[in-house]
């Protein structure tokens, strides 16, 4: 009770912050109504989110009240300290390119390099079923044009950490071109890809291990029913003597692993880099780069050469990849956040596992925006990569965003998909596939109607299928969200 009054307090406060402050002015009142799906359970929803922006620095919380059937808070969400700590959505100061920039919550697609070691990494893969407050830093040294950046994906457990710099060695040489060679350094590690499994009550067992996922204060079976287990020893042995040792030690009485059980097992990705600008002006630019990266203890890939160009409505890149057996590249990716730890039969798998599969492959990747009539902005990209044996190896990322200023009434009307590692698109939905929308219409001035929408899939059975409900891992929301 006192846990539920404090929190209706802060959302009394923040409300009473908004009214006080004039419209349009830096303070801005968002929020909405309606429901989501965690899990397989259905909440109704009523979200808070204070947004805060005096010149450089911003700052936006979400709170959001989960109520099940029953109109109980999902208690989850609100009875550690790290909960608290997530209801951050951002802290920021400056932005990527700034002297100095600092951001604080969540990163929805974050990329460091050429695209060999992390692209399109997201902290937010399971939100909000799962809150992690990620931290970007990263600035501009006064000498030889020295960018520095380091990235985390959870401040409360900094499992997987990334850091890039890059520099211009040549900045004052008289020579065309080389005056404008930067060359770059990124890496990327997962101290744990173990961590990856899903742990809903926070209890250190993994939902998979744990008879009671949603329940922190029970994970095993034996342990609910101790009182049964000492009464049927006192039958058997006439007391409760050697009972205690007997309980937590005997091999006949079956405990789930906690993560400790499990053990650990990180990896490492590093990756080197140039960029080298050819011709720049208002109209037209081009500049060709490479990368070469190495998953650690494991092999290469390399870019070589790449083509970036910016014209009239486009940006387009265009490379020439080669990797090597075990190797994949962005291993830290969109779906990393799923991939990297899962099971199968109750055996524990970890993404650097799959590495074995990969063979030798080259090819080309593309990639084109453009902003077609000022409509529609489209953006896809293609992977075609050929065995050295038989088959290929393709991956294929599209989003289309409509420009709303054209639509009556329309706020928000985008839609993304991606899948890779397929020879021919046979199937929509593979383990390695997500796709993702989001969809607002506007009720009033202030006042949208907001629906969300994600699917990725977990080929649990090994079939190489995504099949049923239990493969298909949905996250959407639907409701009224208004700002004042």
């Amino acid at each position: 009770m006192k846990r539920i009054t404090f929190i209706i307090l802060i959302l009394f406060a923040v409300s009473l912050l908004a009214q006080e402050s004039e419209s349009g002015g830096n303070f801005n009142m968002g929020g909405g109504v309606g429901s989501v799906v965690v899990g397989s359970q259905t909440y109704s929803r009523i979200r808070l989110m204070p947004e805060l922006k005096a010149g450089k620095f911003a700052a936006g919380l979400d709170f959001d009240l989960l109520i099940d059937s029953d109109g109980n808070i999902r208690e989850e969400d609100w009875d550690e300290w790290k909960d608290y700590l997530n209801k951050i959505y951002y802290v920021r100061y400056g932005l990527r390119g700034d002297p100095f920039y600092a951001k604080a919550g969540g990163f929805d697609d974050f990329s460091l390099g050429k695209g060999l070691v992390m692209k399109n990494y997201t902290n937010m893969l399971r939100y909000p079923e799962v809150r992690q407050i990620g931290l970007q830093v990263g600035g501009n040294l006064p000498f030889s044009d020295l960018q520095l950046e380091f990235f985390s994906s959870n401040l409360a457990e900094n499992d997987i950490l990334a850091g890039r710099a890059q520099f211009k060695p040549f900045p004052k040489m008289p020579v065309p071109l080389v005056n404008n060679l930067i060359l770059g350094g990124t890496v990327a590690h997962d101290r744990n890809q173990i961590d990856g499994l899903l742990d809903s009550d926070n209890d250190d067992y993994a939902d998979y291990f744990d008879d009671y996922p949603y329940n922190d204060n029970w994970h095993n079976e034996v342990d609910r029913h101790r009182d049964y287990y000492l009464g049927l020893y006192q039958e058997i042995n006439g007391d409760s003597t050697g009972f205690n040792n007997w309980f937590e030690n005997s091999s006949i009485l079956p405990r789930n692993p906690s993560f400790s059980d499990l053990g650990e097992n990180d990896v490492t990705v590093w990756g080197v880099d140039y960029e080298l600008p050819l011709y720049q002006s208002d109209l037209f630019y081009l500049s060709n780069y490479g990368e070469m990266a190495q998953i650690v203890d494991h092999n290469m890939g390399f870019i070589f050469p790449g083509f970036y160009s910016k014209f009239l409505i486009f940006q387009i890149n265009l490379e020439y990849r080669t990797y090597q057996d075990d190797f994949t590249p962005a291993f830290f990716d969109y779906l990393y956040d799923e991939q990297r730890a899962y099971v199968e039969n109750d055996t524990v798998y970890v993404k650097e596992q799959l590495l074995k599969n990969k063979v030798k492959t080259h090819g080309w990747y593309g990639r084109i925006t453009s902003d077609i009539l000022n409509i529609l902005k489209l953006t896809v990209s293609y992977e075609d990569m050929y065995k050295e044996n038989s088959g290929n190896y393709r991956g294929i990322w599209g989003t289309v965003a409509f420009n709303i200023k054209y639509i009556p009434k329309l706020n928000t009307a985008e839609v993304s998909y991606g899948q890779t590692g397929f020879d021919n698109l046979k199937y929509f939905k593979t383990s390695n596939a997500y796709i993702k929308g989001k969809l607002g219409y506007s009720l009033a001035s202030n006042t949208e109607l907001v629906g969300s929408y994600q699917e990725r899939y977990i080929d649990k059975d090994g079939s190489g299928k995504i099949k049923g409900k239990d493969e298909t891992e949905k996250t959407m929301s639907f409701g009224v969200q208004f700002r004042f």
